[in-house]
């Protein structure tokens, strides 16, 4: 039998077959696979392999987003908004031999973290390095001060990636200040990968690295599919036709193009962005989080609808439009196979909404999920397409289609970690991750995707997030005050639930009390004489002084 024959007869009995570490492996539904089936895999398995090792050397597409993030790098080649990263304080000694064994085996694990990117007739595409040997550097710190070590670490945080010239997108720094005192960073470029790759890094790095440091080798279930696969799925299905109803859908919704986002800012925007942007914390304390999720259970609908609500009524009050588009990134991995894939799956969803004053909170709410809901029917269709065939202006000034995004996140791995950066500050917290110590160690983020970007996550009890701004434009005061409001939304909206969206106040108690009647005392207790009286009076104090000025001429009291 003839491996093309074979190959289809796999396919005619959903039969998945791969290449894993130079062995085969396969999957198949329950009693497809046949003892003549087995037979034919054992005869031509030699076959098989060789055919697998050969494709995985070949270039593939990339996904309709990683061309967006492509083309983007194009016209801002030096940028490193699309950097991500993670950052501790690691108060224990480090192997570093082990590190390094164990970085290379989530290379190897990985294909992902080896991608490499050219362009074949001025189309990108993408390959799988065979070179595992990670990019993994320690920095000797002995003797820096905190400033010096902030300098160190936010230029290995920063520091753009190179799509073009077949380097690694994927860097670890470890900052060694003394035995017992470094602090590491882990950075990879979005193209390889997402926020759930970062946490899925972190959780298999703690684990592989414990197994390395204790003599064991690391034990961690095989993959059951690769991003490769993800990539070439996903444009075999809108080459086919299968997501034309999807693209139906998202062409009526934007037929006509959503009004820019029109906060007030403190500078006009320049003519070409500069993705320079900043972050301002927040949290949400546990009290306030219960309320939360308390009047998501009584409206029926998730803690994120309730928070990306009152998102867009922050957006809506600041910015006066009833019209606003919020994007809002979906994880993209509908399928559980992958899961436990590293590679960038993220598709954004921009969420149309029409907000009218006179709404409650509750029917907002409402509105606000099925608008989500109809959103996610239609998500498989990739929005960078969307924009290409609505052929949207591209404002050089300004993100296309929204400039607000909304992430919410909650997460099952790395939840100890999660919960360490949520720890109050002020009575520090560590974790033990691998064998290692950790402690928080503060990552400035200056990237500047969008006009303005909220990211929450769920932690320790609490909500932590950051609100990320365009520093082109904004302030970390007017940060901070976007920040404000927004929580006074969160607090009132359980109370409130059944009231105006206009009667939200965005402003607190103390902060209303000093506008209102702090800054505006003007109250003053006049004398009870009449002018003539005063005037009089003053003569006698002051008689030479001016009292009367007229063009060129002036007159004294006593005159």
């Amino acid at each position: 039998m003839s491996l093309q024959r074979l190959m289809q007869k796999l396919a005619d009995n959903q039969v998945e077959v791969w290449l894993e570490h130079d062995k085969l492996r396969y999957r198949a539904p329950k009693q497809a696979m046949t003892e003549e089936l087995m037979t034919d895999l054992k005869t031509n398995k030699q076959a098989l392999i060789e055919y697998f090792q050969i494709q995985s050397q070949q270039p593939f597409v990339l996904t309709y987003g990683q061309r967006a993030l492509w083309f983007l790098h194009q016209t801002v080649p030096h940028s490193s908004a699309y950097n991500l990263a993670f950052a501790a304080r690691v108060l224990s000694v480090v192997d570093v031999d082990r590190m390094n064994q164990a970085l290379s085996y989530l290379i190897k694990r990985h294909p992902a973290l080896r991608l490499r990117f050219q362009e074949n007739d001025g189309e990108p595409e993408q390959s799988i390095s065979s070179d595992i040997t990670p990019d993994f550097q320690v920095v000797d710190g002995d003797g820096w001060d905190d400033d010096t070590l902030q300098a160190h670490f936010q230029s290995g945080y920063h520091t753009p990636f190179n799509l073009s010239n077949q380097e690694s997108l994927f860097r670890v720094r470890l900052f060694k200040r003394s035995s017992h005192q470094s602090v590491l960073l882990i950075v990879f470029h979005h193209i390889i990968g997402d926020g759930w790759s970062l946490w899925l890094l972190l959780d298999e790095l703690a684990k592989v690295y414990s197994s390395l440091v204790s003599g064991h080798q690391p034990q961690l279930p095989t993959l059951p599919i690769s991003y490769r696969q993800f990539a070439e799925q996903q444009v075999a299905k809108v080459d086919s036709g299968q997501l034309e109803d999807d693209w139906r859908y998202w062409r009526d919704k934007f037929a006509q193009t959503p009004p820019l986002l029109n906060l007030p800012c403190k500078r006009p925007f320049p003519v070409k962005r500069s993705y320079q942007g900043a972050s301002y914390p927040l949290r949400v304390n546990s009290t306030t989080l219960a309320m939360l999720k308390t009047l998501a259970a009584e409206t029926g609908v998730t803690l994120y609808i309730v928070l990306l609500a009152a998102y867009q009524l922050l957006l809506h009050r600041c910015s006066g439009q009833q019209q606003l588009c919020v994007g809002t990134p979906l994880a993209g991995r509908d399928d559980d196979r992958y899961a436990s894939v590293v590679g960038y799956f993220v598709n954004p969803l921009p969420l149309l909404s029409e907000i009218q004053s006179g709404q409650s909170v509750t029917d907002f709410i409402q509105a606000c999920s099925r608008e989500v809901l109809s959103a996610m029917a239609h998500q498989e269709f990739p929005l960078a397409l969307v924009m290409e065939r609505l052929s949207l202006s591209r404002d050089s000034s300004r993100p296309p289609l929204f400039q607000a995004a909304f992430l919410f996140q909650q997460l099952q791995k790395s939840q100890q970690i999660l919960d360490l950066n949520s720890s109050d500050h002020t009575a520090e917290k560590t974790m033990d991750w691998g064998g290692l110590t950790l402690a928080p160690y503060t990552l400035f983020q200056q990237e500047g995707q969008f006009d303005l970007a909220l990211e929450l996550i769920e932690a320790g009890g609490d909500l932590i997030g950051s609100l990320k701004f365009n520093t082109d434009v904004m302030d970390v005061d007017d940060a901070q005050r976007l920040v404000d409001y927004y929580l006074n939304i969160l607090m009132n909206l359980g109370r409130l639930k059944t009231a105006r969206l206009a009667s939200i106040p965005l402003l607190n108690h103390d902060f209303e009390h000093t506008i209102i009647r702090t800054w505006n005392a003007t109250d003053y207790t006049y004398a009870p004489d009449l002018v003539p009286t005063l005037l009089s009076r003053q003569a006698q104090q002051t008689p030479q002084a001016i009292a009367l000025v007229y063009e060129q001429s002036e007159l004294s009291y006593a005159e």
